[in-house]
């Protein structure tokens, strides 16, 4: 039936019902304002396909600016349709509809993930299930059935609206229809606020993100409800109102409060509320207080809004869970900051700007459709992969005309198509946005289940990472049957086409498989389930209360526009360091137990074949989970080599995947985990893999990872010494690696042997040691370094000095007390070999003579000078050194550690 508007984890709710495995979906109709594809495609498209729905989503033409790379199973693997309309096609509904049930959502979310979890919003629920429908859904029915006659659609698109519609209306006859008081409010042919009921209210609460530039609507609904007591709610900053047009409308009002949200939380939220007596009465939905939504019908002109009149027991205003804090009661509406959202450029609105609605393949043909027809001549380009830029000319649409066919030889299945004209002063191109080619015949086949045979379905990280072994056995079928639908995706583009054209195809796919694996990244999501997926791309798990929760995250979700020229300006609110999870400990799980894991995770590792991106990414977040867990032995070299080994496949493949930033903030925390872990006191297999791990980051910028993805890497994971992995951990970390990269394993090795160390310069550091034999501690620090190095170490038990320098293949030790000792070896093996025959008393092989020990070497002179280190005038405390502690002196002569 019916439940009352309130907030919703849309995420969670889709999880729930693709996890129970009884949904058998038909179709899945979105229809939004703002359409978020890359979120469309990792966070939804998944759920509804492995529920067996085909996917159908409808946005406002005005508003679709895609990034051409997020569309990858656009037209493929769902319909995005394009509504044209003189105001804003501005509904938010989300619609399951199957053979036994129907389930519907109305609210005032876009399909985005502001609008699915990070905004604060109202959703109506309405089910038909147990025989019985609500009448609204029987209504929805009818205005699915209007709604292409109302609006501009290419043909396709109104016979996907159609074919949704027929299928929701046949559903439906099977139930009763039951009055739950739940009244769909639609504005096709009549307002919204003629459908309210009117006359004195006792109280009356308004709330919307947007209010329209001179209050109309506000104006409109004061004068509909008069009442005593009027209560407005803004978010400085956030909602769009034009404050001096408020205050004038609302100027004789008495009993007039303002209320300011001041929680971060982007309050995208639509509330008409009044009360009579103890009835109450509420209007959420789509429409915003502006005269477009409120006053307007489509037919003339307005906004295509979508709400739900229901009745409530308790107020929505406040909302249980905000805190009183961040009610603040404002002394008058000019306290409100004015907010507008500007207007594009005067040549970008109107009905003059050529906007492409759809474009079809059907077979050897690309048919085109256009909002209107053209009043001038304007070109179509193509792509068959955007991820290089490349868009080639495919024709010109003569003006006068809004349909149009070309040849399709050069399309790939995944093409994407946009136009572009001359300016008004003919000098500048003008491009419209990209829009994807459909394939019919594939979005006419329903999608077959992807669950793995015989295996259970995981639905928690924990399930992944416990001990029941038999979701790491379900999980290694699911990455099988990727492998499968590598080679069914091939065969199906070699043979969609004429022999030539599928040729081509095929030998692309094998010279460019990345290209490919865009369908594959659904595949991946769409196999592994919801769950795996938000894993592997550091997405937090979704919330389980229904509340209003504050999202601590740095997404703002959507500032709603009230017509299509508007664009929708981001404001970020400041996102806290969330806390770290519980870690992971295996220490005491049973050994068979943690043999098992580390046996299934080399098996991960020897498959055939290429993986996608999500793939690599989880099986990389896997490994290092069971890692630092305790799943392998101290100093074992495999879990890092493993890590490693997926986190650079994940890394090559990520720029054509779009989730570079995913595998940069992954590869920041298994570097910090692995750096903190491996014995960089010596040589051993462990610190020739956490090397390799290091070299293979250094180019990345690994200090640009957005925080929140960072916090959720390191869930689960452990520090040394068991306590929680905190974002602070990674940031202390990264900052080492990135401020010094030539210094970087010296400054581990100093750490790892209790050292004291500072920088001296890119190429120079200095240390403290507590042994007596300074010289046996530079020459340490050299031994970790592969890079030309000077190592200035100075004794705190007998306040001796010593220098060491090296760069291939010369090494010089200086001792420095009553009598300075200079020292050369040379070696065209490797340093390490030189060390070793100096600590076996075997050096004199290696030695250059140069004459006296105590006489300067020349070389070594300027070698130190281009390493930066600054040699002694005289035996004894250099000059520049501290005679106390024997520390170098600032460049003012002062020493820090003595502060004198």
């Amino acid at each position: 039936m019916s439940a009352v508007a309130a907030p919703l984890n849309v995420p969670e709710l889709f999880h729930e019902m693709e996890a129970s495995g009884d949904w058998d979906v038909e179709e899945a109709l979105f229809l939004t304002f703002n359409a978020d594809v890359a979120f469309l495609e990792r966070g939804v498209l998944g759920l509804c396909q492995s529920m067996g729905a085909r996917v159908t989503v409808i946005a406002d033409a005005g508003m679709w600016r895609p990034d051409p790379i997020a569309m990858k199973g656009a037209g493929t693997q769902y319909l995005v349709g394009l509504a044209s309309h003189s105001g804003a096609f501005h509904p938010k509904l989300t619609l399951l509809v199957g053979g036994d049930r129907v389930l519907a959502l109305i609210g005032s979310g876009n399909l985005t993930m502001g609008g699915w979890q990070h905004n604060s919003e109202l959703w109506n629920v309405l089910r038909a299930e147990d025989g019985q429908a609500p009448q609204a859904l029987f209504d929805l029915a009818e205005w699915l059935e209007l709604l292409p006659g109302s609006v501009r659609l290419a043909s396709d698109h109104a016979a996907a609206l159609n074919r949704v519609a027929a299928r929701l209306r046949g559903t439906l006859e099977r139930f009763t229809p039951i009055d739950d008081g739940a009244q769909l409010i639609t504005n096709l042919d009549q307002s919204f606020l003629s459908q309210l009921p009117g006359g004195p209210v006792d109280e009356l609460t308004l709330y919307a993100p947007f209010i329209d530039e001179h209050a109309r609507a506000v104006r409109a609904l004061v004068e509909h409800f008069p009442t005593p007591k009027l209560t407005l709610v803004v978010q400085p900053g956030l909602t769009v109102v034009e404050p001096q047009a408020l205050a004038s409308v609302l100027r004789a009002q008495t009993g007039l409060t303002v209320v300011a949200d001041t929680s971060h939380r982007y309050r995208h939220a639509k509330l008409v509320e009044w009360r009579r007596g103890a009835y109450r009465q509420v209007l959420t939905g789509s429409a915003n207080l502006s005269a477009a939504a409120m006053l307007d019908t489509v037919s003339r002109g307005g906004n295509v809004e979508l709400g739900i009149l229901t009745n409530v027991d308790e107020p929505l205003w406040p909302e249980p869970g905000l805190d009183p804090n961040h009610r603040v009661q404002l002394e008058s509406i000019t306290d409100i900051p004015a907010l507008r959202i500007g207007t594009l450029a005067p040549e970008m609105t109107g009905l003059a700007v050529p906007q492409l609605l759809s474009g079809v393949l059907v077979g050897n043909e690309l048919k085109i459709e256009l909002a209107y027809p053209v009043p001038f001549a304007v070109e179509l380009e193509y792509t068959n992969n955007p991820l290089n830029d490349s868009w080639n000319r495919l024709g010109t649409m003569v003006a006068g005309h809004s349909n149009a066919s070309f040849p399709a030889g050069q399309l790939g299945d995944s093409a994407l198509l946009r136009l572009n004209w001359a300016g008004d002063d003919e000098t500048i191109l003008a491009r419209g946005p990209a829009v994807p080619a459909s394939v019919p015949e594939r979005l006419r086949t329903r999608p077959a289940a992807g669950r793995a045979a015989g295996g259970p379905r995981i639905k928690s990280r924990d399930d992944l990472l416990g001990v029941d072994l038999r979701y790491l056995d379900a999980f290694a079928g699911q990455l099988t049957k990727i492998h499968e639908d590598v080679t069914a995706l091939k065969t199906t583009r070699s043979s969609g086409t004429s022999t030539a054209s599928g040729a081509a195809r095929n030998a692309e796919f094998e010279e460019e498989p990345a290209a490919w694996l865009w369908e594959l990244e659904q595949t991946a999501q769409h196999l592994h389930g919801p769950v795996f997926s938000g894993f592997a791309l550091g997405l937090p798990t979704p919330v389980q209360s229904t509340g209003w929760e504050n999202f601590d995250s740095s997404e703002t979700g959507d500032l709603d526009a009230d017509a299509a020229v508007y664009g929708d300006d981001e404001i970020a609110p400041p996102a806290d360091d969330p806390e770290p999870g519980e870690p992971l400990m295996h220490a005491a799980d049973p050994y068979r137990i943690k043999k098992a894991r580390r046996d299934r995770v080399r098996a991960f590792a020897t498959m055939p074949g290429r993986l996608s991106t999500v793939s690599y990414l989880g099986l990389a977040r896997l490994a290092l989970c069971f890692y630092c867990a305790g799943d392998w032995k101290e100093n074992d070299p495999e879990p890092i080599r493993l890590v490693s080994s997926f986190l650079s496949k994940a890394l090559d493949q990520a720029h054509t995947s779009g989730v570079g930033d995913e595998a940069k903030a992954l590869a920041a925390v298994a570097l910090t985990c692995v750096r903190r872990r491996a014995d960089n006191t010596a040589t051993s297999p462990a610190t020739q893999e956490a090397k390799r791990l290091h070299d293979r980051c250094r180019d990345l910028d690994l200090g640009a990872v957005p925080l929140p993805l960072v916090a959720e890497y390191t869930q689960c994971l452990s520090a040394p010494g068991g306590r929680p992995l905190e974002t602070a951990d990674v940031y202390d970390e990264l900052q080492t690696f990135s401020e010094h990269p030539l210094l970087d394993a010296a400054m581990l090795a100093a750490e790892g042997h209790g050292y004291d160390a500072e920088v001296l310069g890119p190429n120079s550091l200095q240390i403290s040691v507590r042994s007596r034999d300074p010289l046996q501690g530079a020459l340490k620090i050299l031994a970790a370094s592969k890079v030309p190095l000077g190592v200035v170490a100075l004794s705190q038990t007998t306040g001796k000095s010593a220098i060491a320098l090296w760069s291939d293949p010369d090494l010089y030790c200086i001792e420095i007390d009553d009598r300075d000792r200079w020292v050369h070896y040379r070696s065209t093996h490797s340093l390490n070999v030189i060390l070793a025959a100096i600590q076996s008393f075997e050096g004199r092989r290696f030695r250059v003579d140069h004459g006296p020990f105590n006489q300067a070497i020349p070389e070594a002179k300027l070698l130190a000078e281009r390493l930066g280190v600054q040699m002694p005038r005289k035996a004894g405390v250099p000059q520049g050194v501290c005679p106390a502690c024997y520390m170098v002196l600032t460049p003012a002569g002062i020493c820090a550690t003595c502060e004198a």
